[in-house]
């Protein structure tokens, strides 16, 4: 083929490629210079979406990767999800993403894909050369930390590719972002403030032009648990380089913390300005959201996502937390265990749902206890002899008995001390004469003397009684009680 009419081809399909972008490139107050990458216009997260995507402080999952990458420090549990959206013809979008949060850091992980089906191309004069594909995937990679007592930095890393009927280019992204947790908690809820810059990074370049990525800057307030009610309300402002101003608002309200409900404005042009509306389900450490929207000129926009969160429910600590922990372990390295319990409980008090400090200092109070244990057995057992099997039967016999045990023929059997197993059985005669004989090396016991017959001696009389007086003096006769 000519490489004019290659060129021409070339430029036919990415005619036909803008057109499959028109949704999400519609109105753009830069012109003709347009931005590339419309893979990062898709929202992420069908949570997100249902709050009129205004994210910017309310983002404490895996989807902080692309809305602000801050809000993973905020995130209590590790958690994977899934989102696929069916947008127009046979465009569709998935999503997964990843959090994993930590003492000290916090990390996540995101793949997205955009697969626009099959597109007919042609060639400069107008012949079919047949249907081509396009797609693009972007892979996402994320570090947060606490750097003041409240305040949250984070980094996003992307690698974005697009593929248009074998061509292909390639560019690299990063999201900045900021977010603070205010001290003061009005109608006792939880108040965030979050600031992000997103897809900062050179554009995409295909044949011979290179147009820049859709970058923003957005700012975002969050009110959490308002006056203790599972009710969430999050505002968005959003300041892009490829259209105008806009704003967004959302709502969240939870129903026995099983079902929530959601509703919000997106003011975005990307996919449509109007109503955002949202439905969760939770069932234990599982979690369906559904998200509906408008799409402009093409309709409705159905976004399902299921997600799941799992591990001890934990708050990444802030510098001087961080601090606290670091002295603990020390105190335990050192065999210090009551210091190390004491500097677990000061985070405890700070922080009473910590679930991993509240682990830690119950394995601290283990090994106090083990340690402890350990020491007292060795102190009471310094200089005991363990006796033999032995020594330790004879033990439970009486002085004669150990004697009979000892010189016993065939040797001392400890499970046998008085050699009850080798009596003679008692119903044979022949072995209970033979028994009679002494076992050898068993002194016999001597015979008794032979009895002498003696003839009995008589016992003296015993001398008469003397008579006893009367009651008048005369001595009365036992022979003649009548007195003849």
């Amino acid at each position: 083929m000519d490489p004019r009419q290659r060129h021409s081809g070339m430029t036919a399909l990415l005619l036909a490629f803008a057109i499959c972008h028109l949704p999400f490139a519609m109105s753009y107050a830069s012109g003709p210079g347009t931005t590339t990458g419309e893979l990062l216009k898709i929202p992420v997260s069908a949570r997100a979406i249902g709050m009129g995507e205004a994210y910017t402080a309310a983002a404490d999952d895996s989807a902080a990767l692309a809305w602000n990458p801050a809000g993973l420090s905020f995130a209590q549990q590790k958690e994977a999800a899934f989102m696929h959206s069916s947008l127009i013809e046979s465009v569709h979008y998935e999503h997964f993403g990843f959090a994993a949060p930590g003492d000290n850091y916090s990390a996540g992980a995101s793949m997205s894909y955009l697969g626009y089906g099959d597109i007919a191309g042609y060639d400069a004069n107008g012949a079919s050369i047949g249907n081509q594909t396009a797609y693009s995937y972007i892979f996402s990679g994320g570090l947060s930390s606490f750097v003041h007592d409240r305040l949250s930095l984070g980094l996003t890393g992307s690698v974005l590719r697009e593929s248009l009927a074998g061509e292909s280019a390639g560019t690299f992204a990063a999201n900045l972002g900021a977010m603070y947790g205010l001290e003061s908690h009005l109608w006792d809820g939880e108040y965030r403030l979050g600031f992000s810059v997103l897809n900062l990074g050179p554009g995409l370049k295909f044949i011979s032009e290179r147009d820049p990525l859709p970058r923003k800057i957005k700012m975002g307030a969050a009110a959490m648990h308002v006056k203790e009610l599972p009710l969430n309300l999050t505002a968005d402002l959003t300041i892009p380089n490829d259209n105008s101003t806009y704003v967004g608002f959302g709502s969240e309200y939870w129903f026995k913390e099983i079902i929530a409900l959601r509703l919000g404005y997106a003011g975005s042009n990307d996919e449509g300005k109007g109503l955002r509306l949202g439905v969760g389900l939770k069932l234990r450490e599982f979690l369906f959201d559904y998200a509906y929207g408008g799409f402009g000129d093409f309709g409705t926009t159905h976004r399902i996502e299921l997600s799941l969160k799992w591990g001890e429910k934990m708050k990444q600590l802030n510098r001087e937390q961080r601090a606290i922990l670091k002295e603990a372990k020390r105190a335990g390295d050192q065999g210090d265990y009551i210091q190390q319990i004491l500097a677990m409980n000061e985070l405890l008090e700070k922080d009473p749902s910590n679930d991993r400090i509240l682990k830690k200092m119950i394995g601290a109070h283990e090994h106090m206890l083990q340690n402890e244990l350990k020491e007292a057995v060795a102190q009471s057992d310094t200089n005991k002899e363990i006796p033999s099997p032995e020594e330790f039967a004879l033990q439970d016999l009486v002085p004669g008995q150990q004697s009979v045990a000892q010189v016993r023929a065939g040797g001392f059997d400890p499970k046998d001390p008085l050699g009850l197993n080798n009596l003679p059985d008692a119903t044979n005669l022949e072995a209970l004469q033979g028994s009679v004989a002494p076992s050898p090396g068993v002194v016999p016991a001597p015979s008794a003397p032979p009895t002498v017959e003696t003839k009995p001696v008589e016992a003296p009389a015993a001398p008469a009684a003397a008579p006893a007086p009367a009651s008048d003096g005369v001595l009365l006769n036992p022979n003649d009680i009548y007195g003849n």
